[in-house]
């Protein structure tokens, strides 16, 4: 039946090119001519990322604030909050180094762990690497923002940044316990004197 088939098609196709269509139009006829319009695409406002530097820190601090995977979300917070400290700092001031430095200067050493040794709770001291200190820091500072008292999250954030580089910030008291905490443990700390062998 295929084959059948095959063959109609082959017959119809040669005969198709074979066919050539004769003009029946004579010069005096018009046909009018259509000019294309070009037609400009502009995106919506609303679809704009706002530009975030390409930095770890600020990368890390888009990915802590995204929600459900709304990263252009995130970074327009980011990107707005650091329009609000500028204006908080002046127009001279890098609004993006303030955040690195604030977020440097929340972020603790050290964190504490809890273990037991017999009945006994014991706090363990641990040195952080830098990435978990940046996410302390930043995590700590949201929480800060989150108890402010300013109408948007943008504001908020940008006067806890502004606060934090102050060194008037509840996040600079909280660090300094953990560190009282962590020096008051230190004889739990797992550290090896004999390092040669």
């Amino acid at each position: 039946m295929s084959s059948a088939i095959l063959q109609t098609l082959r017959q119809n196709g040669s005969a198709m090119r074979k066919f050539t269509p004769t003009l029946f139009r004579t010069m005096s006829t018009v046909t009018p001519t259509i000019t294309p319009t070009p037609i400009i695409v502009s995106p919506p406002a609303s679809s704009e990322v706002p530009i975030v530097p390409n930095n770890e820190v600020v990368s890390q601090l888009v990915n802590t604030l995204m929600r459900d995977g709304k990263k252009a979300r995130a970074q327009r917070l980011v990107s707005d909050s650091m329009k609000h400290l500028t204006k908080k700092l002046g127009a001279e001031t890098d609004a993006y180094a303030v955040l690195l430095e604030s977020i440097e200067t929340a972020s603790p050493l050290l964190k504490l762990s809890s273990t037991k040794k017999g009945s006994k709770v014991v706090h363990v001291p641990t040195a952080l690497r830098d990435r978990q200190r940046r996410r302390r820091a930043i995590v700590w500072m949201l929480d800060a923002a989150k108890k402010r008292g300013e109408k948007s999250f943008e504001e908020r954030f940008a006067a806890e940044v502004f606060d934090v580089s102050q060194g008037t910030s509840l996040v600079l008291q909280k660090k300094q316990q953990v560190h009282k905490q962590a020096l008051a443990n230190r004889a739990n700390a797992q550290v090896s004197y004999n390092t040669q062998r």
